[in-house]
């Protein structure tokens, strides 16, 4: 495990893991994948979006197979979407997986990716699911999560199986700047 970690974006030449499904973490954790998890959250910590804080962000995304997400949604997401019915400090999700409720249907917003920089685009994602997963001490957890959440979550959990949120961009879906979709986004609030 190295001490410093850094982002893996698509535009460059070793960007594969990003393309790869993950491994499942076998409890109890190893003194690797607790360097790791300490390392991660202290990166994610410093981590800053164009939005403000960052809302989420999985292993691959610093070069590490391991199927670990971080996520959170600060108070002030409230004031730029409105899909946002929670707020969760910054928690780690370890194997997680999810189960769309169909019939909530799906919705399209925008989302951003640091593997994908200076870019956001809309995408359709269930707009409820039901997820699972286990805690640092392996303790597993399932919940229901619907809006921005259930979206993040989704988000995450496709980094873990190799996929992009521009893997669902369609022919009704906006892909733009990230300034362009800031501006989008004011203006059809």
């Amino acid at each position: 495990m190295k001490d410093t970690i850094q982002l893996v974006t698509i535009e460059e030449d070793e960007h594969d893991i990003l393309l790869e499904s993950t491994t499942s973490v076998i409890f109890p954790l190893n003194s690797n994948q607790q360097k790791f998890i300490s390392t991660f959250q202290k990166f994610f910590h410093n981590l800053k979006s164009p939005l403000g804080k960052p809302a989420g962000l999985a292993a691959p995304q610093v070069g590490y197979p391991f199927k670990i997400v971080i996520i959170q949604i600060p108070p002030e997401a409230k004031e730029k979407r409105k899909d946002v019915y929670d707020t969760l400090s910054p928690t780690i999700l370890i194997n997680p997986v999810y189960t769309p409720i169909l019939n909530a249907g799906q919705i399209k917003d925008w989302e951003g990716c640091f593997s994908i920089p200076n870019k956001m685009g809309e995408v359709y994602r269930y707009n409820e699911i039901y997820y699972e997963a286990y805690t640092l001490e392996g303790k597993k957890i399932s919940a229901h999560a619907k809006g921005f959440l259930a979206r993040l979550i989704q988000h995450e959990i496709d980094h873990l199986n190799g996929k992009l949120y521009i893997d669902y961009l369609c022919d009704d879906c906006r892909f733009v700047s990230t300034t362009e979709a800031l501006n989008i986004m004011k203006i059809e609030e």
